[in-house]
């Protein structure tokens, strides 16, 4: 009964993640994009770089990613862009993101996530070693509500 139960989440909660991320449609007006850099608080980056100043409360409302020549692509804060919020690791480390560009937009919305260190590729996710799914943001397993761990598999 409790593996049924558990393959009944499983179900419910792949159903949400594939309303929640529609990237393999085609649709018109976006493009899909490779970036490289670390992601950052916006209004941080932009004080350091700019002598911008904002109020406390906006310091850590937005996070971008601050590109290898020094451009901040804000990011969209979906289930994967919450990732960089919840976790400090990936904002500690250089990433290479696929992204989805809008149209009349500097939002990406995050696709996939990299790691870039000693000049290889990792794939980040999250993965739950009871239930063996992965999920996009640090947080309880969304069946067993165990522990999960951040998952690191090189790309070759």
């Amino acid at each position: 009964m409790q593996i049924e139960k558990c393959k009944l989440q499983i179900g419910v909660a792949v159903a949400a993640l594939l309303c929640a991320f529609p990237c393999f449609a085609q649709d018109e007006g976006h493009e899909s994009e490779t970036l490289r850099g670390r992601v950052v608080w916006l209004f941080e980056a932009m004080g350091e770089e700019h002598g911008v100043t904002v109020v406390p409360e906006a310091e850590k409302r937005v996070i971008a990613l601050q590109t290898t020549d020094g451009r901040l692509v804000p990011i969209v804060e979906d289930v994967r862009g919450r990732g960089f919020r919840r976790d400090e690791r990936l904002r500690k480390m250089g990433v290479e993101l696929l992204v989805r560009r809008f149209d009349d937009s500097p939002f990406a919305q995050v696709i996939r996530l990299y790691e870039i260190k000693d000049g290889s590729r990792y794939e980040l996710d999250y993965w739950c070693d009871i239930c063996a799914i992965a999920m996009y943001e640090l947080k309880h397993c969304d069946c067993c509500q165990g522990p999960i761990e951040l998952r690191r598999r090189e790309v070759k």
